[in-house]
């Protein structure tokens, strides 16, 4: 075995005994267990001292009704550049009252080099549907207070509130979309559909670094025109250490608990399994294991999520992420890892394919985004691509038929819906471009047999609505089985979250149209306005379109309904919060349609 696989399973054995805290003594105290809090012993609460020793403040996620996951990372002098001290002593609390007077569990553990001084505690045996806090104790500082929320038992008759999100690129941009979840009424928890963070530094594509908002990798992969990718552990760390040091979504984090699940950007821009697509086949097959193996510790160590780790496995069998949380008699949430075990896409990146109306060598153009219908099509129904897997994909359907919760609700990190928009009839647009044309392949449309599968299997199920992220807009709409033959009642309905701060899907659109001569002689600069006209006649599926801005999304459920409020934000590229509107849809119970809220 390799000295490198060898630090991985002691990487992992350490993980095991540090961060699943339950399984000891001292952190599976319950409510019979409760005891004053010992008077501190001049620890210093100073808010600089706080950000040098906490640096990434804490969070809490996952929220089951008698265990929740609590995190903190240290960063003793010298730890972040590799050296210095190796292993930290941590205390942990928490408290059925803010003011830690009444201890419901606490311990000490030790923080150490091979997990970047990350902790990830299960606490158990707590009182269900209760809010608790929690803090951290080292090298003689206090932390701040983190407030977290356990789920109610599966059937308590409660309405639920939660807020869900997505890409969050950091380059040039300000988490506003936070500060403003954090000032509304408080969310029983928040649903993180993946990019997290972006493995990318710089990338002339779509990111502008400022003086204020940029990221440095200690190591980092040239793509050329100046832009970095992460390719090793320490650049995967790095990402999640810059990322978590903006101090809105540091709040979010300490106020209520997060249910995280990974898209490409945590590993690589439209990844698939442990391949990436940073050359477009210019430099062959882009499979890295060893990356993503790296890329999967470090979400591990950073997210507060209750997922299976297994020491002794390599990619694949290393990590789980897909799992489902009960919230009462009202929800239940599914998530899916939509990149750990899908196949290629489909048409290759590399040559030119004219069945597609790919024009382009090298691109993706042609091969993930903006394709012939007509001619991919054909090609889909004959290779029928799996973007879930089999096992995954039975697991999912077999527990969604089998939940008795009011909603199911599936969290997925690329769109359902059918996104097709009509070029015919466009006097500028020559054959083969007046036609119909998919976005982008490698959300759901590029998967479209499978898809049909699924919610085919899951047409009886009452109240499906997926909650989506990754396509950078705001939509609301009603899915089908066959989109291009829709039954008169809808099979689900789904909302899609606008990105926090990555640049919306339509200005993305335009910059690469506009970069390209072919495709601005052909006029597709000119519809780019229009796009929120053209979806919806293109596809009449989708009731609400916006495909400029940005923001975050609250949902309100009960048993009556399921009401989106989409809260959209001013330029996230100003550090100045601007103006917030917001925009309200919601579905009847049995419906399965959405209409205005």
């Amino acid at each position: 075995m390799s000295q490198k696989k060898l630090f991985r399973r002691d990487f992992l054995r350490a993980t095991v005994v540090t961060a699943f805290a339950s399984g000891l003594p001292t952190a599976a105290c319950g409510a019979d267990d409760e005891k004053p809090t010992p008077a501190p012993e001049k620890e210093s609460t100073d808010p600089a001292d706080v950000l040098r020793v906490f640096p990434q403040g804490l969070a809490s996620g996952d929220p089951r009704p008698d265990s929740v996951i609590l995190w903190t990372r240290v960063a003793p002098e010298g730890a972040d550049g590799g050296a210095g001290v190796a292993d930290v002593s941590v205390k942990y609390e928490v408290a059925s009252d803010e003011d830690f007077k009444t201890l419901v569990a606490e311990g000490e553990l030790t923080a150490t080099l091979a997990t970047d001084h990350t902790l990830r505690i299960k606490v158990t045996k707590l009182e269900p549907y209760t809010t608790y806090y929690y803090r951290f104790h080292a090298l003689g500082v206090q932390g701040d207070t983190g407030r977290t929320k356990t789920a109610p038992k599966d059937d308590a008759d409660v309405p639920v509130r939660f807020a869900f999100a997505t890409c969050q690129d950091f380059a040039g941009r300000y988490y506003h979309a936070w500060k403003t979840l954090t000032e509304q009424d408080a969310v029983d928890f928040v649903v993180y559909l993946g990019d997290y963070v972006y493995e990318t530094a710089g990338n002339p594509a779509f990111q502008t670094p400022t003086d204020t908002r940029k990221i440095v990798l200690p190591d980092g992969l040239d793509l050329g025109g100046g832009g970095l990718a992460a390719e090793s552990l320490a650049d995967y760390r790095a990402l999640y250490k810059q990322y978590r040091s903006d101090e809105n979504l540091k709040k979010a984090h300490s106020l209520y608990p997060f249910i995280c699940i990974w898209d490409d950007h945590e590993y690589c821009d439209d990844c698939w399994k442990d391949h990436t697509n940073h050359f477009d086949g210019t430099q062959g097959d882009e499979q890295h294991t060893q990356q993503r193996e790296d890329a999967d510790q470090a979400w591990f160590e950073y997210m507060p999520a209750d997922v299976v780790y297994d020491e002794g496995a390599s990619y694949p069998d290393d990590i789980k992420i897909y799992r489902n949380l009960r919230y009462g008699k009202h929800m239940e949430l599914f998530l899916t890892d939509q990149r750990y075990y899908r196949d290629d896409h489909l048409i290759p990146e590399g040559p030119v394919d004219l069945s597609v109306a790919k024009l382009i060598e090298n691109s993706s153009v042609g091969s993930r985004i903006f394709l012939l219908k007509p001619g991919f099509d054909p090609k889909e129904a004959a290779a029928k691509p799996s973007m879930l897997g089999a096992t995954q994909k039975s697991w999912f359907v077999d527990s969604v038929k089998g939940s008795n919760a009011t909603w199911k609700i599936w969290g997925s990190e690329t769109q359902l819906a059918q996104m097709v928009v009509n070029l015919k009839g466009f006097p500028k647009v020559p054959a083969p471009f007046n036609d119909l044309f998919y976005l982008t392949v490698d959300q759901w449309d590029g998967y479209r047999s499978e898809r049909a599968e699924i919610l085919t299997a899951l047409s009886g199920v009452e109240n499906l609505v997926v909650v989506t992220g990754d396509i950078h807009a705001f939509y609301a709409s009603e899915l089908h089985v066959d989109f291009d033959a829709p039954a008169t009642k809808p099979v689900a309905v789904e909302y899609v979250v606008a990105g926090i701060t990555s640049q919306a899907i339509a200005p993305a659109a335009e910059g690469v149209i506009g970069g390209n001569a072919t495709f601005k002689a052909l006029g597709l600069l000119e519809l780019i306005p229009q796009w929120d006209t053209l979806l919806p006649q293109s596809s009449p599926h989708y009731r609400y379109s916006n495909s400029f801005e940005n923001g975050i999304a609250i949902c309100d459920l009960s048993a009556e309904s399921v009401e989106v409020t989409f809260f959209i934000v001013s330029d996230v590229t100003n550090p100045t919060p601007g103006e917030v509107k917001q925009s309200r849809w919601k579905t009847l119970a049995g419906t399965n349609t959405v209409v205005p809220g």
